[in-house]
């Protein structure tokens, strides 16, 4: 069946599934610099390779990066999307040296596809014409329903839009032989299972799953959700940034800009499981206004297109709050949870910030906010009116102390000295021979930013001020050192005495 996946009855400029890996182990290659190439799963009949490129500057590394991802061909049929994430692709990596604002994207993002999440499916719609089960109208994987060992038009196949697991029994069909066929249970099938595991391994900020509908309207930026006169707790933001998406996409008319909505209801549908569980915002783009449209529109609908999925790669850093959470005593990065109180469900999994570097990334809409972080065994932190102004990204870092209980069995090796230690009117700084950090900051037990230093140098005073030189109370202090390997916590007890006031 292999050769299958390289022949195609629809214009030859849809990408075949070989293709499809062909194009993708060659630009691995080609820009090995920049990308990487990994098998996330295999199909669940064909046993097909599921591909995720990851574009970024250091692509074998996680860094402390924002990440997007762009998935495509949920269903069959719907062949745009793959090639939407093909021709990014491909500009992303030939532009890279030539293209400042790529170059920065590259550099300062991890960007990741899947261009083909369906490719059993997909190779329905590609057979050539004297194959029994093909079918350019087919939406699901090949899943064998009744078990008897072959793939059947008629019973096979699950919709792989409807068997993620968030509000699963709401929608879909129960009936195998139907077309909305959500599965027999909620992750079913390895092509779900797949992105589950990408989007739980991975902190993705944005997604965009592409469509392009036979049913129903086209030409829509879908973004979660609409459900019983309830809205999802992000709607403010979520909608503003879908506008701004749709108002980025000329339709096919030429007249006009995509529509942004909001999905209607809960169902096991991509991006509801996405961003209700895994709070990433993400958005379903239904292309166009044909499912398979001739082979000439194609480049003119991706081009269309890339202004509304770039402009994530830029909205990633602007109007939102960001930074990271250490524990106080040992420095390590802690997963802990972060609440907008006035973006807040609790019926929701937590919003947390990421394990290996604490790193959180919330999109707002400018405005004022009451924000809590917290994390049991742990003294949360309050931020009260604070303050998030268009464009700008609010960054900060939070030490948390904790409530009680014994010190860890090892605490990470000093490499700031500090001396004298208690003191009374200032401190000589000192780093080891070696370190270099990129940021020094003092913050008060609370986690509030006190003082911060720039590059600083290897030896350095603080002589117990403030960031408007005024003298800070006595009491406990943290030195937080960064670089871009990890960080370094020293405690800093400052006694104020009549004779130094």
């Amino acid at each position: 069946m292999i050769w299958l996946l390289f022949l195609s009855l629809l214009d030859p400029r849809y990408h075949t599934a070989g293709e499809v890996a062909y194009e993708l182990d060659s630009i691995a290659r080609d820009h090995s610099n920049i990308t990487r190439l990994d098998t996330i799963g295999y199909s669940s009949f064909d046993s097909v390779p599921l591909f995720a490129l990851k574009i970024s500057d250091n692509p074998l590394e996680n860094e402390d990066e924002p990440e997007i991802l762009y998935i495509g061909c949920h269903h069959a049929e719907e062949i745009l999307g793959i090639e939407i994430c093909m021709y990014m692709i491909s500009e992303l990596t030939s532009k890279y040296t030539t293209d400042p604002t790529i170059n920065d994207w590259v550099n300062n993002r991890e960007i990741w596809f899947v261009p083909l999440m369906n490719p059993d499916g997909h190779s329905v719609v590609m057979a050539p014409p004297e194959t029994t089960w093909r079918d350019t109208t087919w939406r699901d994987n090949k899943r064998d329903n009744n078990n008897n060992g072959f793939f059947e038009l008629a019973y096979d196949g699950v919709d792989l839009n409807r068997n993620y697991d968030f509000y699963w029994t709401e929608g879909g069909s129960t009936d195998p032989s139907s077309e909305f066929y959500k599965g027999p249970y909620s992750f079913s099938e390895n092509e779900t299972r797949a992105i589950r595991d990408l989007a739980l391994a991975n902190n993705f900020t944005f997604c965009i799953t592409y469509h392009s509908a036979r049913y129903g309207l086209t030409e829509v930026v879908y973004f979660p959700w609409d459900w019983e006169g309830g809205y999802s707790p992000d709607f403010p933001c979520i909608r503003t940034i879908a506008d701004s998406i749709s108002k980025r996409i000329i339709k096919d008319s030429g007249i006009g800009y995509y529509t942004a909505l909001p999905g209607q209801g809960l169902d096991g549908r991509a991006r509801n499981w996405l961003y209700g569980v895994c709070g990433i915002f993400t958005y379903c783009i239904e292309v166009g206004t044909t499912t398979i449209p001739p082979g000439w529109m194609v480049d003119d609908i991706c081009q269309r297109n890339l202004p509304g999925a770039y402009y994530l790669l830029e909205r990633v850093s602007e109007s939102g709050i960001s930074g990271c959470i250490y524990d106080s005593l040992t420095g390590e990065p802690l997963s802990a949870e972060i609440i907008i109180h006035s973006y807040y469900d609790p019926n929701l999994p937590p919003r947390r910030s990421d394990s290996k570097y604490g790193r959180f990334l919330r999109m707002l809409k400018p405005g004022t906010y009451d924000i809590e972080i917290r994390k049991t065994g742990y003294v949360s932190v309050h931020f009260n009116d604070m303050q998030i102004i268009e464009g700008q990204m609010n960054e900060f870092d939070i030490l948390m102390a904790r409530t009680g209980g014994e010190l860890p069995a090892v605490i990470p090796q000093k490499k700031i000295k500090v001396r004298p230690n208690p003191s009374s009117n200032y401190v000589l700084i000192e780093m080891d021979d070696g370190m270099e950090l990129t940021s020094l900051s003092v913050y008060d037990v609370t986690g509030r930013l006190v003082k911060n230093f720039q590059n600083p140098d290897r030896t350095m005073f603080w002589q117990g001020l403030d960031e408007q030189n005024r003298e800070v109370a006595e009491g406990i202090y943290w030195l937080l050192g960064k670089n871009d390997d990890n960080q370094t916590v020293q405690k800093i007890v400052l006694i104020r005495s009549s004779v130094n006031r």
